[in-house]
Formats: C-alpha cells, sequence, structure tokens
C-alpha cells in the first residue's frame, strides 16, 4: 500500500479490512473519503500480474477527476487513453469506463475483471443495469475472490433501489448480510465528513458550507442520511399515510357501488406494460385499488386480462398512452392465427369482437408537467389537511415500490427522470387525466315518513313547536 496516504481509524480502515465480502457499499455524507479509499483497496492486489479491476464513474468529466487523485497513489503505473487504462510494472492491469449512455455496460461484457470499484452508485437508475455490470465481475486467478466496492451519498435517480439491496436502516451497518439467492454476501459500510480529519481540518469552511444547505440536502450530505433525499419528486408521500386498508378505506367512502372508476394504461412490450385503476369517491378523493405490470404480452392478451379484472364494473373511462393510437404492424390481434396486422396498438388492445374488452378507451392528456403536480397536489397532506390521493393495501405493489423512486430530471427539475422506471406511474397519470367525483345517491324516504316532514315543515314555519 503507498505510503502517501494512510487510512483513518473507522470507515476507511474498515472498508480496506474486509473479505470474503462481494459487495461493500461505503456510503453516506459528502467528505468521507470515499474515493481515495476506492483508489487504494484496487492496490491490494496490483502486485499480481493476472490481475485486473474496473472502475467505472457516471461520466468522463468524473472520471478524469478521479484519475488525477489516483496518479499520486499508483506510482510508476502508466495511464494512457480514453477511456483511460492503467498498467503496472507487474503486469496488473486497470480500465476504466463511465455510464454516460444507456447501455454503456455492454462494453465490460464478457470481460473478466476480479475487482470493480464503481463511483456514485445512487446516479445509475435501475438495478438492471448494475446487476448487468456485477456480470463481469468474476475471477479465475487463485487468491483473488472477486469483489465489487460502491461508493455513494444519498439521492440521485437510485437512491431508492441502493437503500433496498444495502438494507440500510435494516440490517445493523458495518455487518455482513448473506443474500437470500445468491449466497454471497453485501455488507454497507457508513461514514461521515467526521471521519476524515484530513479534509476537516484542511477546509473546515467545507463543514460549514454542509451545515448551511437547506433541507433535505443539509442531511444527505452533512450526516449521510438516507431516510429523505433531495430531488425525489413525490417527497410528501408516506405509506403510513397514503395506504389504506380495507376499514380506512371504507371510512373515507371507497368501495361504493356509485363511485366513479377509472383505467390509465401505459404501454410497453420489452418495458413493462402497466394498468391502474382508481375509483373517485363522492368527495373527489381517488384511491388506487388494482394494476396489472408485466412484459412480453400482445396488446390483445393484455385487453382479454383487463377485461376479465373490469368485467363486473362499470369503467368511466380509460385513459391511455397517445402513442399507442400511432399506426403500428406490430400489434396482434388475432389470437386464433397468432398473426401480426396493421391496426394500431390501441385496436388491438380494444379488441374486435362485439364487446369491447376495454371500455371507452381515449389518448390521456400526455402533458408530463402538468400531470405530475396535479399527482403531486392529490398526495400532498399537512397537520390539519387530509391527502386526497390513496392506495388501496396490498393492491398496487408496483405503484407503491416506484412512486418514492421518481426523481427530478436535472434538465428540467419539474419534470420526472425518464430513465426511471416510471411506467406505472406513467398509467396513473394517464388515469387522471379527466376526474368527476359522483354524486351521492338519496336516500329514499317511505311516502308515510315524507308526509310526516312535510306536515311538521308545515307547523315550523307557524311557529308551532313540539315537546315529546
Amino acid at each position: 500500500m503507498s505510503t502517501l496516504w494512510k487510512p483513518h481509524p473507522g470507515p476507511q480502515t474498515t472498508v480496506l479490512a474486509i473479505n470474503d465480502v462481494y459487495e461493500t457499499l461505503f456510503g453516506g455524507s459528502r467528505g468521507g473519503g470515499k474515493t481515495d479509499t476506492g483508489i487504494v483497496w484496487l492496490l491490494k492486489n496490483a502486485h499480481n500480474p493476472r490481475f485486473r479491476g474496473l472502475v467505472i464513474r457516471r461520466n468522463a468529466q468524473d472520471l478524469s477527476d478521479w484519475l488525477d487523485r489516483a496518479r499520486l497513489l499508483f506510482g510508476g503505473a502508466s495511464i494512457t487513453g480514453k477511456p483511460a487504462t492503467i498498467k503496472f510494472k507487474s503486469g496488473a492491469i486497470i480500465r476504466t469506463g463511465h455510464l454516460k449512455d444507456s447501455d454503456a455496460y455492454t462494453h465490460f461484457q464478457g470481460h473478466e475483471y476480479q475487482n470493480i470499484v464503481i463511483e456514485e452508485l445512487t446516479q445509475i437508475p435501475k438495478e438492471e443495469d448494475y446487476l448487468k455490470l456485477l456480470s463481469s465481475c468474476r475471477s479465475t486467478v487463485p487468491d483473488i475472490p472477486p469483489a465489487v466496492l460502491c461508493t455513494a451519498n444519498p439521492g440521485g435517480p437510485g437512491h431508492s433501489w441502493v437503500k433496498r439491496r444495502f438494507k440500510i436502516g435494516i440490517k445493523e451497518s458495518n455487518k455482513a448480510f448473506k443474500d437470500d439467492i445468491s449466497g454471497r454476501y453485501r455488507i454497507y459500510v457508513p461514514a461521515t465528513i467526521n471521519d476524515n480529519p484530513t479534509l476537516k481540518n484542511a477546509d473546515p469552511d467545507y463543514v460549514k458550507y454542509l451545515d448551511s444547505l437547506p433541507e433535505p440536502l443539509r442531511s444527505a450530505w452533512l450526516f449521510g442520511d438516507w431516510e429523505v433525499f433531495a430531488g425525489q419528486y413525490f417527497d410528501m408521500w408516506n405509506p403510513s399515510v397514503h395506504i389504506l386498508n380495507d376499514e380506512k378505506a371504507e371510512k373515507l367512502g371507497f368501495g361504493q357501488h356509485y363511485n366513479s372508476k377509472y383505467l390509465g394504461i401505459d404501454w410497453g412490450y420489452a418495458n413493462p406494460f402497466a394498468c391502474v385503476w382508481i375509483e373517485v369517491n363522492s368527495n373527489g378523493d381517488v384511491m388506487a385499488y388494482r394494476e396489472l405490470y408485466g412484459t412480453e404480452k400482445h396488446p390483445y392478451e393484455w385487453g382479454q386480462m383487463i377485461y376479465e379484472e373490469s368485467k363486473l364494473e362499470n369503467i368511466v373511462m380509460s385513459y391511455a398512452d397517445p402513442s399507442m393510437w400511432i399506426r403500428n404492424p406490430m400489434s396482434w390481434n388475432n389470437p386464433a392465427t397468432q398473426m401480426y396486422s396493421d391496426t394500431c396498438i390501441a385496436n388491438a388492445l380494444m379488441g374486435n369482437g362485439e364487446t369491447p374488452l376495454v371500455t371507452n378507451m381515449v389518448p390521456a392528456n400526455n402533458s408530463r408537467v402538468n400531470g405530475w403536480r396535479n399527482l403531486a397536489s392529490y398526495m400532498s397532506h399537512g397537520e390539519k389537511r387530509k391527502p386526497k390521493f390513496y392506495v388501496k393495501e396490498g393492491t398496487c405493489p408496483n405503484l407503491v415500490r416506484t412512486i418514492p423512486d421518481m426523481v427530478r430530471d436535472e434538465k428540467n427539475v419539474e419534470d420526472i427522470d425518464t430513465t426511471l422506471e416510471d411506467h406505472i406511474v406513467d398509467a396513473l397519470r394517464y388515469a387522471f387525466t379527466n376526474l368527476q367525483a359522483p354524486e351521492e345517491p338519496k336516500k329514499k324516504i317511505p311516502k308515510m315518513m315524507q308526509e310526516k316532514i312535510e306536515l311538521m315543515d308545515g307547523h315550523k314555519k307557524r311557529g308551532w313547536t313540539y315537546s315529546f
């Protein structure tokens, strides 16, 4: 290990001492010394001529910053190329790359890297893309077990899946836990700027800067708080408030036969298809109570499934992805011959029989920004104000899972990042296109009782009173 750098007692020392753990997340506040720790972590096996390492950062600019810091610690290693390749005198090689493009992970498929460092893990929007990177982390070199070291701060498009994967707040920090499926171990090691006295002493104003930030940025960057994070679009979402069991739903007037019901549909084949059912009560409150979610089914198949779920219900209107009305030769609408026709996806989804599979389906309003603002206003609540939107408990797992994952687009903060798994949330946005609260039917009063009420009303007008 280079004498130019020595780990501080605490998280840095803990990370460098970890063995037999496949995935390590070194995360927390800004300034915790994560980047330097990752650089030195790669040096542990740089003496082996067969060692191959990989460093991944979000973009080329971030990668350049990492290389500037690595040059100080990698000694006589040569650094050439774009993206850079680092070659040690021993014959060991470390390659670098970035994930600026959605298919960037394919550049590393088929390679073997015994150790991989992924900086800013929460900047990877989808867990699936991370897992594809992990497929390159393997080892045929004796005495070098495969391992991945990730660094991250709370926030970013991948915040929620990173938090779930490493069970932050559920499992005890600094203790490895076993994945039930793969059998491999993962660990989360938290750090704050207080664990990096080098930076704290050299730049005390940086600590003051972090302390001056508005919430929730301050909690995330100064304390490494994963419970809230900057950039979350639906930051008002609270499962304990918005998810209703049967009893609470009934008290709010949901489940009545006269309530208005709507569908929202977002088309997808390789990407998920999503459909959500909502109902509106007489107060104008909305509850999502059913969903369909999946991939690789043709429009007619989804139409049949929606029909089976809705045939006993009176659906006022079905609002769907406007792109479904584009003429598309890949729409399947003939289950007998399984042939494709030149109809659009919408027609195939609705079916060609006498009984439509999806009733009253029209293109939804596709104004994203207005749609997100509308959803946020329905979710909003306070000490003396209840939300107007709810989800029925146990009925919409994908909706409940992805609502908190939605983050703002960096280039347009009024919109949601389109790289996220937003399919079921899109369907919900479509369902809200034009909602109307139903009129609660008046209770019928028996004729004799009605006559008695009218008689008493007449007496009251004359000033007569009754005592019983």
